[in-house]
C-alpha cells in the first residue's frame, strides 16, 4: 500500500498556492498605497470625530451622575437602617426627618 502523490495534484496546489501568494501580496501593495483624504475630507471626518467625543462624553457624564445618585441614595437607606436599629436597641424610635432618636 503506497501513498504517492500524482505530479498532476503537485504542480496545481504549487499555481494556486502561488496566484493566491500573488493576490494577498497585491492587497496589501494597494492597502499601503491608499490616496490620503482632501482638506474637505480631512475636515468632515474631523467634525465625525468631534462629534462623537461631545456624545462620549455626555454619555459618560449620565452615567456617572446615575451611579452618583444611585450611590447616595443606597447610602442614605443604609444610614436610617442603621439609626433605625441604633435607636431600637436603647428603646428609642428614630426620626427620619430630624435624623435623632427620641423616647417614646
Amino acid at each position: 500500500m503506497s501513498h504517492s502523490i500524482s505530479k498532476t495534484k503537485i504542480h496545481f496546489s504549487g499555481k494556486f498556492a502561488i496566484i493566491a501568494a500573488l493576490l494577498v501580496g497585491f492587497a496589501f501593495t494597494n492597502q499601503a498605497s491608499a490616496d490620503g483624504f482632501t482638506q474637505t475630507q480631512q475636515a468632515a471626518v474631523d467634525q465625525h470625530f468631534d462629534i462623537l467625543a461631545r456624545q462620549q462624553d455626555k454619555s459618560d457624564n449620565k452615567i456617572l451622575n446615575n451611579q452618583q445618585q444611585n450611590f447616595d441614595d443606597e447610602l442614605e437607606m443604609a444610614e436610617d437602617k442603621f439609626m433605625t436599629q441604633i435607636c431600637d436597641e436603647h428603646n428609642r424610635v428614630y426620626d427620619n426627618k430630624s435624623q435623632t432618636c427620641y423616647e417614646q
